[in-house]
C-alpha cells in the first residue's frame, strides 16, 4: 500500500524511509508503561526548507489478531491525542532537529481504505 502512495509522498517529502523494526527498538505505553515494537517506522522529510521529519508507527495486523492486540492500537491512538498538533525540538551544537510523532491505526489489507485515510490525516499540516 505504502509503495502506491509514493508519487504522492515525493511531491511534499525528499527523505522517505520506511524501517522494518525487527527488535531494534521498543516504545511503552503512556497508561502502563508496556512495551511493544513497532513493525515499521516511516520517516518523512518535508522538502519545504523547515526540517520536520515525521516518525510514523506503523503496526499491519491480520484480522485475527486485531482482537488479542487492541492494547497496541488503544497506544497508536493514545499517540495521535497526545502529539497531534506537537513538534518535539532537540537542539545540538550545530542544529535543531524537528520531529513530529505519529501513530496510525492498524494497517489490514481490507481494511486499507480506512488507513490511508487515518494515514494522510496524521501527516496533513
Amino acid at each position: 500500500m505504502l509503495d502506491r502512495q509514493m508519487d504522492t509522498l515525493k511531491q511534499k517529502y525528499n527523505g522517505i524511509y520506511l524501517i522494518r523494526n525487527e527488535r531494534h527498538f521498543k516504545i511503552f505505553s503512556f497508561s502502563d508503561g508496556q512495551a511493544f515494537e513497532p513493525d515499521f517506522v516511516l520517516f518523512l522529510q518535508e522538502k519545504n526548507g523547515k526540517m520536520l521529519t515525521y516518525q510514523i508507527f506503523i503496526e499491519p495486523k491480520g484480522k485475527h489478531l486485531k482482537e488479542y492486540d487492541k492494547w497496541k492500537e488503544k497506544f497508536l491512538k493514545e499517540i495521535i491525542k497526545k502529539y497531534k498538533d506537537k513538534i518535539l525540538e532537540f537542539k545540538t551544537q550545530r542544529k535543531a532537529q524537528r520531529y513530529r510523532l505519529v501513530g496510525v491505526p492498524f494497517y489490514n489489507n481490507t481494511d486499507e481504505n480506512q488507513f490511508r485515510q487515518s494515514f494522510y490525516e496524521a501527516i496533513k499540516d
